[in-house]
């Protein structure tokens, strides 16, 4: 990691071993070797998001109607993503974009740069692709490569047919709105098809044998450090060689 990276991180605290401090002195560490020129991101999402409320019981749909809006102010980040985004959200000086389910924070002097807001939050105009633009970096701080959300921005620009997408509401502030996103959930591509259960560890391991990560230990976690640009192109490059592209012909 260097000096005025952009740097989004994936943590698993208890892959680090014995922390003193916590999740706290890993965000300190982060911007110690980052400098006041770096700036962090994490993925946040929405804990208890009505992302599948469709699919669940009547009762429980109703119940939903009463929940509070998301306001990224205060709404916590997912629990299932471990304590570094929520502890990153509520960093002091931390940014959080304003998609009630794609919603990312970030610290630092290009935060704001980062966390754009779009319809299309995993696409080129959203955090995802500045990150991109910005010559970007992601770090897998003990966390597998299955964690890497950036493989989700590979999915979105991808130009293959048979992309699948969610429609949903949620509340926001005092309204529901609707939303439509790529489906990463269950599943933004056929990877059924191929027999491919984890497909961000795939796309993940294609920017490995691109040359676009690599592997080092932090304590007794393993790590990994990736190139975003180079990570997404190889992502885009599997995908369209292994899914039928849009101009007909096959990958």
């Amino acid at each position: 990691v260097r000096a005025g990276d952009v740097l989004m991180v994936h943590v698993r605290l208890s892959a680090l071993g014995w922390v003193v401090g916590g999740i706290d002195t890993v965000v300190h560490g982060l911007r110690d070797a980052l400098g006041p020129e770096g700036t962090l991101m994490a993925f946040c999402g929405w804990d208890d998001s009505p992302y599948h409320v469709k699919l669940w019981p009547e009762a429980w749909q109703e119940a939903y109607k009463e929940m509070p809006g998301f306001d990224p102010a205060v709404s916590s980040a997912r629990r299932d993503f471990g304590r570094w985004p929520e502890r990153l959200r509520t960093w002091p000086g931390a940014l959080r974009s304003g998609h009630p389910e794609v919603s990312f924070a970030a610290v630092g002097p290009r935060a704001a740069e980062l966390l754009t807001e779009s319809d299309d939050p995993w696409g080129p105009d959203g955090p995802l692709g500045r990150l991109v633009e910005l010559d970007g970096r992601v770090l897998l701080l003990g966390a597998p490569l299955k964690t890497l959300t950036l493989c989700h921005h590979a999915e979105a620009i991808a130009d293959v047919e048979g992309k699948r997408f969610h429609e949903y509401r949620m509340p926001v502030g005092d309204e529901w709105r609707d939303y439509r996103t790529l489906d990463t959930f269950y599943g933004s591509l056929p990877y059924d098809d191929h027999g491919i259960e984890h497909p961000v560890a795939v796309l993940a391991d294609q920017a490995v044998k691109a040359g676009a990560g690599r592997e080092g230990r932090v304590g007794r976690a393993p790590t990994w450090l990736f190139e975003a640009h180079a990570t997404v192109d190889a992502g885009v490059e599997w995908i369209e060689r292994t899914f039928t592209r849009r101009s007909g012909t096959s990958g």
